[in-house]
């Protein structure tokens, strides 16, 4: 993985593909591995993909302020950044709340989306999951009623899940930052309550948790 190089590549895969998602542990592993994330944005970016970029912030990889420097480099370049509020304040310096704090990345970098999880840790095994996501272009932020009282069985790979389920929720329904909460919230949420690093869940599945998550009225015990 260190030694990869733009080089290894398929021109054709810089001129089909429609996002290039990459994140701030990859840029962290090796100045070479850096070199070739930033120029492969730079490529992907010059054909036409929608750049995505989540910051995922790892102290014993680097220092916040080399995530910083480094992270600045290639936001003109991003049009989904996903950043935590608490990474946020500490590698960005950002002020202010949440809405402030994803506002202000859209007003420095011609960012469209930037997207924040909201996790609350009732105990080790008992969490809510829900997010903030800003649209630039529409100046207008989507919340929802955020997962309560999750059963956590394995936590890791949860921001992943969001990131794929917004990816998704995008990509699919035209650049919809309403079905891309929908998405990442179920998504990111149903991965807490799975062993592994890896979501398994599927589309129908992911749906019927969406369904259920938005019904008022009558639900079986076999949907919840």
């Amino acid at each position: 993985m260190n030694q990869i190089s733009i080089a290894d590549f398929n021109e054709n895969l810089f001129r089909s593909s429609r996002c290039f998602h990459t994140s701030g542990i990859t840029l962290a592993l090796s100045s070479d591995i850096r070199h070739t994330a930033i120029e492969m944005i730079k490529k992907f970016k010059e054909n036409g993909a929608l750049i995505s970029f989540d910051v995922n912030f790892r102290g014993n990889l680097w220092t916040g302020e080399e995530a910083r420097e480094c992270i600045e480099q290639i936001l003109p370049y991003v049009d989904i950044f996903f950043c935590s509020e608490e990474t946020a304040r500490l590698t960005f310096h950002r002020e202010g709340n949440v809405y402030d704090i994803l506002k202000s990345f859209t007003d420095d970098y011609p960012i469209s989306i930037v997207a924040a999880t909201r996790r609350i840790v009732h105990s080790p095994k008992n969490h809510t999951f829900g997010s903030v996501i800003y649209c630039s272009y529409e100046d207008k932020y989507y919340e929802e009623e955020p997962y309560r009282n999750i059963d956590v069985i394995d936590r890791i790979g949860s921001g992943d899940a969001y990131i794929s389920g917004v990816l998704y929720g995008l990509l699919k329904d035209d650049a919809s930052c309403q079905s891309a909460l929908y998405y990442g919230n179920a998504t990111g949420s149903v991965k807490n309550t799975l062993i592994g690093d890896l979501p398994s869940s599927d589309l129908k599945e992911i749906q019927s948790i969406i369904n259920a998550h938005h019904s008022t009225g009558l639900q079986l015990e076999m949907y919840r």
